[in-house]
C-alpha cells in the first residue's frame, strides 16, 4: 500500500525489529517508524501523521494505555486505528483499553499473517471506535470494581458444561467472577490437563442461550480431602475479550447474587 505510514511503539528492541520486518514485508511501499516508549511515540505522532499505530502496553514512562488516551484527545488521531500488541490479556487491561478507544487487541506471540490481516482490516474500516463497546467496558469495569469491594456477598452458583478433549462434561458452578470460574466435575468423566484450553457453557437462569466462554485450566484439586474423591474442582481462567459476553456474564452474576440473597 503506497504511502502507508505505520508507527510501532514497544520498549523491546527485538519486538520493534520483528514488527517492522513483518509490516515492511506485508506493505513494501510503506514507511515504518519505531519508538522505544510512549513518550518517544507521542513525539513522533506530533511530528508526523501516521495511518495506524501498533503499540505495546507496559513500557517505561508513558504506557501504551496513556498513549492511547492521549491520541484519542488529539484531533489528528481520534479516528486513526490503534492496535494494542501485548502479552497482557487480563480482563481489566482489555476493558480499560476498549473504554479508552482501542480498535483491536493482538496478543504476543502472534503469527505474521495474523498481524498483517489485522492491519488490513482496520485500514479498510477506519479507526472509528464503537461508542457502545466503550460504554459497556466502562460499566463492566465499574461492576468489577464494585464486586471486589463486597467480598462478604454470597458466591453465585449454577450449572454449566465444561468442554475439553473433544468431549462435553456436565458440571456445577462453585464460584464465578468476570475473570474465572470454579466448577465441580465427576472424576469418572475425565480429568483435564493443566493449561488445557477449555470452553465453559454457562446456563442462564432466564432460559436464554448459554454464555460460551473460552479459557484454560488454571488449577485442579480434589473436592474432598481423600484419594478416592468422586468430584474434582477445576479452576478455569477466562481469555475471552468480547465485551458483549462480559456484559451477559455480569448480568448473570448479579442475578445469582440476588437469588442467593
Amino acid at each position: 500500500m503506497a504511502g502507508l505510514k505505520v508507527l510501532i511503539v514497544d520498549d523491546a528492541r527485538f519486538i520493534r525489529d520483528l514488527v517492522t520486518k513483518i509490516v515492511s514485508a506485508g506493505f513494501p511501499q510503506s514507511e515504518v517508524k519505531a519508538a522505544e516508549d510512549g513518550d518517544v511515540g507521542r513525539k513522533l505522532m506530533m511530528q508526523n501523521k501516521f495511518d495506524i499505530i501498533l503499540c505495546d502496553w507496559e513500557m517505561p514512562g508513558m504506557s501504551g494505555l496513556e498513549l492511547l488516551q492521549w491520541a484519542r484527545r488529539e484531533p489528528n488521531y481520534q479516528t486513526v486505528p490503534f492496535l494494542m500488541v501485548t502479552s497482557r490479556g487480563e480482563r481489566d487491561y482489555v476493558l480499560k483499553a476498549v473504554q479508552s478507544g482501542v480498535n483491536d487487541y493482538i496478543g504476543k506471540p502472534f503469527e505474521p499473517a495474523q498481524l498483517i490481516e489485522k492491519i488490513k482490516t482496520w485500514l479498510a474500516k477506519g479507526g472509528e471506535t464503537n461508542a457502545v463497546a466503550r460504554r459497556r467496558a466502562a460499566q463492566l469495569l465499574a461492576a468489577e470494581q464494585g464486586a471486589t469491594k463486597k467480598p462478604t456477598q454470597k458466591k453465585p452458583k449454577g450449572l454449566a458444561q465444561l468442554r475439553f478433549g473433544g468431549a462435553m462434561h456436565r458440571c456445577a458452578v462453585k464460584e464465578l467472577t468476570l475473570q474465572q470460574v470454579k466448577v465441580a466435575v465427576k472424576r469418572e468423566d475425565g480429568i483435564p490437563s493443566m493449561l488445557e484450553p477449555t470452553v465453559v457453557d454457562i446456563e442462564q437462569v432466564s432460559g436464554q442461550d448459554t454464555i460460551q466462554l473460552n479459557g484454560f485450566v488454571r488449577a485442579i484439586e480434589a473436592h474432598e480431602p481423600k484419594v478416592d474423591t468422586i468430584f474434582l474442582n477445576v479452576d478455569v481462567l477466562f481469555v475471552d475479550n468480547d465485551p458483549e459476553k462480559m456484559e451477559l456474564l455480569s448480568r448473570y452474576i448479579e442475578q445469582m447474587r440476588k437469588s442467593a440473597g
